[in-house]
């Protein structure tokens, strides 16, 4: 028993205080990233046609006239994935581009848009060069204060088995809602 304390609570204790929280941050790391890629895998079998896309789109109120479609299909992504994975590595991204803050025609809503759009579909295509790219693309839209504004726009894969719409903002690195008003008056779409 006096081992044992000396070992726990003697002069070792730094030490392993220091080697406990490597273990974890080493299991933490592990564990995310084969749950990163466990959700990317899964996600990249989920493959719906650019008429799937566009009928969500209308079920949600989306007038989509105007949707240009980059693809005749493409994976639905799951909101939690997107939330834990692409949120951080997105703001890497961004530094990486040197578009780090809103700056009149230089880096303002549509380029965050367009950066989303392409960092989105590129880290799928890293990870699965063979895969559909995911529903992702940009918006155009008035919001209810007045001003036109672009963000993302995603159909996701829904736990219940249905496809779901959502509106991602750039800038903000997080998902947000747009009101009725507001999805009516999207006049542009680039998936």
């Amino acid at each position: 028993m006096e081992k044992i304390k000396k070992l726990l609570f003697g002069e070792n204790v730094k030490f392993l205080g220091i080697g406990a929280t490597i273990l974890i941050i080493l299991f933490v790391i592990i564990k995310t990233t084969f749950i990163n890629n466990k959700q990317l895998d899964n996600a990249v079998k989920k493959v719906v046609s650019n008429q799937d896309v566009g009928l969500t789109l209308q079920l949600y109120g989306v007038n989509y006239s105007s949707t240009v479609f980059a693809d005749p299909e493409y994976n639905l992504l799951a909101k939690d994935w997107v939330e834990t994975n692409a949120q951080m590595d997105f703001l890497e991204f961004l530094r990486g581009l040197g578009l780090t803050e809103w700056k009149q025609n230089v880096g303002d809503c549509d380029d965050f848009a367009k950066a989303f759009t392409v960092f989105l579909k590129s880290y799928v295509k890293k990870e699965h060069p063979d895969a559909a790219s995911p529903a992702v693309g940009e918006i155009y839209y008035v919001r209810d204060e007045g001003g036109a504004h672009a963000i993302n726009i995603i159909v996701l894969d829904d736990p219940s088995g249905l496809y779901s719409l959502a509106f991602f903002e750039p800038q903000l690195q997080k998902f947000v809602s747009l009101s009725n008003e507001e999805i009516k008056s999207i006049y542009f779409i680039s998936i």
